[in-house]
């Protein structure tokens, strides 16, 4: 849609001077229980007041977006692609908050990822109908400083650094105590707005959660000098502090990390400049963030402020799965993966981790797509994310950025901008709908032809002129641990490639792609060949040595020979782990569906370095970046493989040739590593349970109404009842 279809002939304002986060004012006409509702647009994020109320729960609004081109856009300065664009508003119902007469509207805007530097000022839209009646953002709104200032302290140059990293907020600048949101108040010294004219992009009514307050954690003081506390809030969360300051002018630092020094100290290293500061202004307020979520466990907190709480922020999901077993490190991993990947959904981004680059990286979001959907109720939030993926890439070349929303940031073509591929497969699969996968088939296609353009020899060699040309990544590099020659990039991309065309064949029939079987089918041959000509030795049985567990990434394509699987099967049963994010999950994959449940489930419990148990040994909370702990203690990339222990351990799989879970294979496979297990997994119909019993070689399955659910006794296939039912194991 349009601006003026969304907003009628309500104008976009922003500030008429410089101005970091601007507060705008003004006020409508309203009538004492007649249906009134704002649609509204604040960028990057904005606080609604309707007359001095915050009408919403929601936290960063609206969700975000890559909202429209700019001057010095990477891509297109670079190598001239274009990009689609688009702006999401919110509606809502302020019915309850308005009042006979003269109502107020206000809101606070910051920039977020709406950076100053790249797309402009802070700008404010909003269209109010009460009864028959319009009334519209213009020039009558006013505005003035929010205390939300540059934060000059920490020497940063714009304002990326400050929603990435911190916020500097002097509330002695005005009188911002709560009046000047309520309509009686006296705005004359405030100052008029500019309307300003967005660059053309489509608007769209916002259908995704916005991030909300779910829980508040009491951190626990563990130091405290003369200077400063330290807190722990038990566990690597999202969100930001809460603390009161009695002084007027008192300055107050908060600091927040996910790691202590040995002086029980926050780490610098992990800290990632996560640094804010306020001027107090001798009020009872709480303080905390306006525009920015932290990544932390740790508080840092100077003594002249009381730390209250921390509130816990990210995107609403409901859980659907539990799972337990008597493994201590399987359990710690199913929790770790829940945290990590939860505390990763905010702003309508999957994001790669939730402190240092927030990105959505199309890589780790294609890669734990699955995981995410069957654990977590998703499905806005990942048609929104389909969204961003299909905006973001190139109409010209095809070319799928690594980032979605585009940023500029790194990656592969195979592995990161298959995404636009893997991820409405994902999501036919798990949720029996595939328009999406229709919908974005022309560009599949268009990424198809993008890929063979980028290849030599049937085999995908390079990306854009200059940009990172990633096949796996975050292999172990310990300096004691054995580092294998890494596995050729150009043979990964191709085999993102080749199942990238798989999934399409997979679901030709169903969803109606059946005039390109033909074509893609002999692509898939010549690119397949060109695999095995490449990169696979008849005298080893090996592709590209078994590097990184390469024999993993042939085997799922139904490429190479008995010793190709052999040789994988001694390696990974006898050697450290030397996969990364892609090999990890695809060696649990083949192992499990293969019959080497109990040898996964040894790899998966392992507590030397590298391992899960390791980062649980540890302290860790949240899934690391890296095996090692070298950089980022949250990233949910690895926790892609937790699937596998709920399909296969626990037992509870989609059947083959199904999906949206029409039909449900139980088939429990614990061991003697895993121990009993017992969990469920939710779906729209309803929780499948398993409970395990090795003892007696038994489990019992709930299953709900109306579900085709399945188990196998002598190698027969039979449907279980609604209710309890006790099979063999």
């Amino acid at each position: 849609m349009t601006q003026q279809e969304i907003f009628s002939n309500a104008k976009f304002v922003k500030a008429s001077e410089d101005c970091l986060s601007p507060c705008f004012r003004s006020t409508f006409e309203g009538k004492k229980g007649e249906k009134t509702v704002i649609t509204v647009c604040g960028l990057g994020f904005f606080k609604l007041f309707i007359n001095g109320q915050n009408p919403t729960e929601d936290v960063f609004a609206p969700v975000t977006s890559f909202y429209h081109d700019y001057d010095r856009l990477y891509c297109k300065t670079q190598f001239g692609e274009e990009l689609s664009s688009r702006i999401y508003a919110v509606q809502y119902d302020i019915t309850d908050y308005v009042k006979d007469g003269v109502n107020s509207v206000c809101a606070v805007v910051g920039h977020a990822w709406y950076f100053k530097e790249y797309y402009g000022d802070c700008v404010l839209c909003y269209k109010i109908e009460c009864g028959g009646r319009e009334f519209f953002s213009g020039s009558d709104v006013k505005w003035l400083d929010s205390p939300l200032i540059l934060n000059k302290d920490k020497k940063l140059e714009d304002t990326f650094y400050q929603f990435k990293r911190g916020e500097t907020h002097d509330y002695t600048k005005h009188n911002y105590d709560g009046a000047w949101i309520l309509p009686d108040f006296n705005d004359a010294g405030w100052k008029n707005v500019v309307e300003t004219e967005l660059p053309e992009t489509e608007y769209y009514i916002q259908d995704c959660p916005t991030d909300r307050i779910i829980r508040s954690i009491e951190p626990k003081l563990i130091k405290k000098t003369d200077e400063y506390s330290v807190f722990d809030c038990g566990e690597n969360t999202t969100g930001w502090y809460i603390f009161k300051c009695g002084k007027y002018g008192e300055k107050v630092t908060v600091e927040v990390g996910e790691l202590l020094d040995e002086n029980n100290d926050l780490e610098f290293e992990h800290t990632w400049d996560q640094l804010s500061q306020y001027i107090c202004d001798g009020s009872d307020r709480e303080y905390h963030p306006l525009f920015t979520w932290q990544g932390f466990r740790y508080v840092k907190i100077t003594n002249n402020a009381q730390l209250i709480r921390c509130d816990v922020i990210h995107t609403p999901a409901k859980k659907l799965s539990s799972f337990k077993c008597e493994n201590e490190v399987l359990n710690w991993f199913y929790e770790a993966y829940m945290r990590t990947q939860i505390c990763s959904f905010h702003a309508g981004i999957p994001s790669d981790c939730p402190h240092i680059e927030r990105l959505g990286y199309t890589g780790d979001g294609q890669l734990t797509s699955e995981t995410a959907m069957i654990n977590y109720e998703m499905k806005k939030f990942y048609l929104k994310w389909m969204e961003d993926i299909s905006d973001c890439q190139d109409k010209k070349s095809g070319n799928v950025q690594y980032c979605a929303p585009f940023w500029k940031c790194g990656g592969g073509p195979g592995g990161w901008g298959c995404a636009i591929v893997e991820v409405p497969y994902q999501y036919y699969k798990v949720y029996g709908d595939g328009e999406p996968l229709k919908k974005y088939f022309p560009q599949i296609l268009k990424y198809f032809e993008y890929m063979d353009d980028h290849s030599e020899d049937g085999i995908v060699v390079r990306g854009q002129p200059g940009q990172w040309f990633l096949g796996e990544w975050c292999v172990p590099h310990a300096p004691d641990v054995k580092r294998e020659p890494d596995v050729p990039d150009s043979f990964v991309n191709t085999y993102f490639y080749v199942r990238s065309i798989d999934r399409i064949l997979e679901t030709a029939e169903k969803l109606g792609f059946g005039d390109h079987v033909e074509k893609l089918a002999r692509t898939r041959k010549n690119v397949a060949d060109a695999l095995v000509r490449n990169f696979f030795d008849e005298k080893t049985g090996d592709f590209c040595n078994n590097d990184n567990c390469a024999n993993v990434f042939a085997i799922d394509l139904g490429l190479g020979d008995e010793r190709t699987f052999d040789n994988l099967v001694k390696y990974v049963s006898s050697s450290p782990i030397n996969t990364g994010i892609f090999g990890t999950d695809l060696v649990a994959k083949i192992l499990f569906e293969r019959g080497l449940g109990e040898i996964e489930t040894e790899i998966l419990s392992r507590t030397e370095c590298p391992s899960f148990g390791f980062m649980m040994k540890n302290g860790a909370t949240t899934i690391w970046e890296e095996w090692q702990n070298t950089r980022s203690m949250f990233h949910p990339m690895f926790g892609s493989t937790v699937k596998y222990l709920q399909f296969y351990l626990l037992g509870i799989r989609q059947s083959k040739d199904s999906c949206g879970f029409e039909k449900i294979t139980v088939d429990p496979k614990p061991n003697k590593l895993s121990g009993d297990v017992e969990g469920h997994l939710e779906f729209d119909f309803g929780k499948v349970s398993v409970k395990t019993d090795m003892k007696n070689k038994t489990a019992t399955v709930e299953v709900p109404s109306g579900a085709n659910v399945f188990a196998f006794e002598d190698g027969k296939e039979y449907r279980l009842n609604e209710g309890k039912n006790i099979i063999r194991i």
